[in-house]
């Protein structure tokens, strides 16, 4: 060993970082996510649930989803930067999309103005049609992706944000289970390619804002793993295309709000979980542990859900572990 690293060499050409972490929510029903870094928070919000089809007058629900940009806004009374950016998909021409994305940007605008007071914010309003698009528009889901307003809050004081209690915005229903739930500490039965296993998570760890622990899968005996079975639906994978997701299905529900592994993008621009794990298989009566890095959401109890469905057609694990207690480093 001491020979081989003595005749290593540094790749200087690979940036290592520093990486600044990143955190992504994403609500239960799918109408929104938002992303925070050190500097910015971006939420993107539904156009299928803002709006009716080619329209850009507001809907019922409106107000219920712009609350998470109200929350976020709210964290900075200092205000700041705000650009409001309203994106289609490629259906329709491209000046008709340009149009449409306008005003839908300019309607999500003006009610954030009625609901919050925007007077620190500088505010731009603009539309990029179907020039700039989250996925390919490849497919109706994807294409429901695309339809959406882009919030992006650059605060003047990002700090600001520190005296508000960890995880604020967290409001709405925590979703039905998809799969068996059962206390974290005590284990829960699930099926890996199935062959009887079963799951628990112990604790987590409080530390310098994250909660971190290691998600615990004995196996009877040998299973195969596909390389998507701990990972995420093939809807929560497209809003992240992560580089390396085997192991990021595990997310933590609070309220109404999934918050998904803490990453970073590395010097390739890819996202990165900042934890991550993979075999083909799972060894028969050995533990095997899977490492998870959340956002400190607060709480003194949390609950982790894996919300199953598939991923290129192939199932995800659909579980939820409750009563996880929260232990100060």
């Amino acid at each position: 060993m001491d020979a081989a690293l003595s005749a290593a060499e540094i790749d200087e050409s690979v940036e290592s970082g520093p990486f600044e972490l990143n955190s992504v929510v994403v609500a239960a029903d799918g109408s929104s996510d938002t992303e925070k870094d050190d500097v910015s928070t971006t939420v993107n919000v539904s156009g299928d649930v803002l709006f009716a089809t080619d329209s850009a007058e507001l809907s019922g629900q409106a107000d219920e989803v712009l609350g998470s940009v109200v929350e976020q806004l709210e964290l900075y009374p200092s205000g700041g930067a705000l650009e409001i950016t309203g994106h289609t998909d490629d259906v329709n021409t491209d000046e008709h999309n340009q149009e449409l994305s306008e005003r839908r940007a300019q309607s999500v605008s003006d009610r954030l103005g009625d609901l919050v007071d925007l007077s620190n914010w500088e505010t731009v309003v603009s539309g990029k049609g179907e020039s700039e698009p989250r996925v390919a528009n490849d497919s109706d889901e994807n294409r429901q992706l695309n339809r959406r307003v882009e919030v992006l809050l650059t605060p003047a004081d990002p700090d600001e944000a520190s005296t508000a209690s960890p995880g604020a915005g967290s409001s709405g229903e925590m979703p039905e289970p998809k799969g068996p739930v059962g206390r974290g500490p005590d284990g829960v039965d699930i099926e890996v390619d199935g062959v009887p296993a079963r799951i628990s998570l112990d604790s987590v760890t409080r530390y310098e804002g994250y909660l971190i622990g290691n998600v615990k899968v004995v196996a009877e005996r040998d299973a195969s793993v596909s390389i998507v079975h701990f990972g995420v639906p093939t809807d929560m994978y497209s809003l992240r295309e992560w580089g390396a997701y085997q192991s990021t299905g595990f997310s933590l529900l609070k309220g109404g709000q999934r918050y998904l592994l803490a990453d970073f993008t590395d010097g390739e621009g890819v996202n990165r979980p900042l934890t991550n794990f993979w075999s083909n298989k799972l060894e028969g009566e050995v533990e095997h542990s899977f490492p998870v890095v959340w956002p400190d959401t607060g709480e003194d109890m949390i609950t982790v859900d894996a919300p199953g469905g598939t991923n290129g057609g192939l199932p995800v694990l659909a579980v939820r572990l409750t009563d996880i207690p929260v232990i100060d480093a």
